[in-house]
């Protein structure tokens, strides 16, 4: 095949880039009875000089949680003892499935243990780290400095609170709250 023929394009896996007397594969292809060929969905780029062919991948890596990983999540409920969450971060990427975890008290700081309420409540954006992600429970901890609410909305009239001299204040309502918020409040990245 002349040079003409090596042309960036769309491929899908399992099509044929090249044979391996004249490109090598590269990331995202495989070899294959003398062929190379593309691993993934993508475009294949062509490298005359380095004699390469690589797939650029179209798709977006899923998004699992596991065990250690930092989260933004939005209250859903919450009850005397623990609250649960929809997941929409994971590790600072999009998740592409939803996913739910639970907030238990014993997983907050000590002073808000008594009443889960009094650390987050209901349409809370908060950041918290997965401590346990077995049995298809994610089990999420806001213990810590980094971990807490990060965006909150005013109980009375649904404004966002700012923060002000260590308390989160509504400045449409004049209204303090108390939660347990991150460091990182009012400037963490959720999208």
């Amino acid at each position: 095949m002349s040079k003409k023929g090596y042309k960036d394009r769309d491929v899908l896996p399992g099509d044929e880039l090249a044979v391996i007397e004249v490109l090598q594969d590269g990331d995202g292809t495989y070899q294959e009875k003398g062929q190379v060929r593309a691993e993934e969905l993508g475009t294949a780029r062509y490298d005359l000089d380095k004699r390469k062919v690589n797939v650029e991948k179209k798709t977006r890596d899923l998004v699992l949680p596991e065990d250690g990983l930092d989260v933004i999540a939005e209250v859903g409920s919450v009850m005397r003892r623990d609250a649960r969450v929809d997941i929409n971060m994971i590790d600072g990427r999009k998740t592409t499935k939803a996913y739910t975890g639970v907030i238990h008290y014993y997983d907050v700081d000590r002073e808000f243990q008594r009443d889960m309420a009094s650390a987050v409540r209901n349409g809370d954006i908060i950041k918290a780290k997965l401590i346990n992600v077995k049995n298809w429970l994610n089990q999420l901890s806001i213990r810590g400095p980094e971990y807490g609410v990060v965006y909150a909305y005013c109980s009375r009239c649904g404004s966002i609170l700012e923060m002000r001299q260590g308390r989160l204040h509504c400045t449409t309502c004049d209204r303090s709250e108390r939660r347990k918020f991150a460091k990182t409040y009012g400037t963490e990245e959720i999208e």
